[in-house]
Parts: structure tokens; C-alpha cells; sequence
């Protein structure tokens, strides 16, 4: 970080702290530490890790696997672009290898990766499904996303939803209906 957004970031946490302090029975002090790890928590959320996405996509040797592979319930957090409130849940992939895999870790780390982006549910399904696709040159990718969005349950308390689904096809799982429905059985 550079002195000038050190700087920056010293000047919005003594914002956030006032505003904290208005707005709460907290002195300043007490709400300049609430800001402080608000920011620093932010800060450690969109800071990507010294990772090339290339490193992920590391295929096992002497591994040619032609059939359906599903992994569920993988967890992330991310969070959101319009409020920068965390939406949260479980991605579910199944994906049509033409020989090539990687370990089953590697989409755990790929997930995380992917979430530590300022982002809609949306675009993340949608990016998941198309970094396999294009990384691993599979013949298709089925990617469903379900999440619990935090900025719902704030504004609208008594009537939050309670999950939200998303789902992108890629390749093989966007042309054929037979081999989608099977990926969401077997998801399920």
C-alpha cells in the first residue's frame, strides 16, 4: 500500500468513526477501532494473495478422465458491488473433462480466489463456469451458486429471501438438457 492510500484509508476511518460515534453510544475512540477493523477486514477481503490463477489449474499427471465429476457445497464469501455488504453461501460444479483434472483442493482455492472480488452472484456464477471452461479445455461446466445476501436482510428485514440461486452452462452442459438435468440430480 502506498503512503498516499495509507493516508487515505487513515482519513476514512476517522470519517467512519465519527459516524459510527453520531450514530451509536460508542465514544470516538471506541468507533475509530469498530473503523479501523471494518476497513482492515475489507482490505484483507479484496486483496488477492500472490496467486496467478495459472498455479491453480496445475493438472495432475497421468490422469485422462472422460466422464462427469460433480463437487458440492464448496463455501465463499464475497461481497457485494452495489453495498458492500458480504453475500454468502455454497457453489456446486460439475464439470465434463476431455482428459484433463485437477486436484479436488484446487477448486476450493479457485472459489476463494474468485470471491475476493468486489461482485453480483450473478457474475460470479458466470465466471466460475468460464475459468474452468477455459482453463482446464473441458467440454462443459455447470456451475450453481446459492447465497444468503446480507444486504436483503438489512434493508428489508421482514422480508428477506432466503436464498438466492444462480446457475451458468457452459459447453456441453448448455447444449444438452439430458446431461444438465443430471448434473442438478446428482447437485442435489
Amino acid at each position: 500500500m502506498t503512503k498516499k492510500t495509507k493516508e487515505e484509508k487513515k482519513e476514512v476511518e476517522e470519517v467512519l468513526a465519527k459516524f459510527i460515534s453520531e450514530h451509536s453510544n460508542k465514544t470516538i475512540e471506541e468507533s475509530f477501532n469498530v473503523s479501523e477493523k471494518f476497513l482492515n477486514e475489507i482490505q484483507a477481503k479484496l486483496e488477492n494473495k500472490d496467486i496467478e490463477i495459472n498455479s491453480i489449474f496445475q493438472v495432475l499427471d497421468n490422469v485422462d478422465y472422460h466422464q462427469p465429476i460433480y463437487f458440492k457445497k464448496l463455501p465463499f464469501i464475497s461481497l457485494c458491488e452495489h453495498h458492500l455488504l458480504p453475500f454468502f453461501g455454497n457453489v456446486d460444479i460439475a464439470i465434463f473433462p476431455s482428459g484433463k483434472i485437477i486436484g479436488v483442493s484446487k477448486f476450493v482455492q479457485l472459489i476463494d480466489f474468485l470471491s475476493r472480488k468486489l461482485t453480483l452472484q450473478e457474475k460470479f456464477t458466470e465466471i466460475i463456469s468460464k475459468t474452468i471452461y477455459e482453463e482446464l479445455k473441458c467440454e462443459g461446466v455447470f456451475t450453481r451458486v446459492t447465497a444468503k445476501h446480507l444486504c436483503s436482510d438489512m434493508t428489508n428485514p421482514k422480508n428477506s429471501i432466503s436464498d438466492v440461486i444462480t446457475t451458468h452452462s457452459i459447453g456441453l452442459y448448455e447444449l444438452d438438457y439430458s446431461l444438465r438435468s443430471e448434473a442438478i440430480l446428482n447437485l442435489n
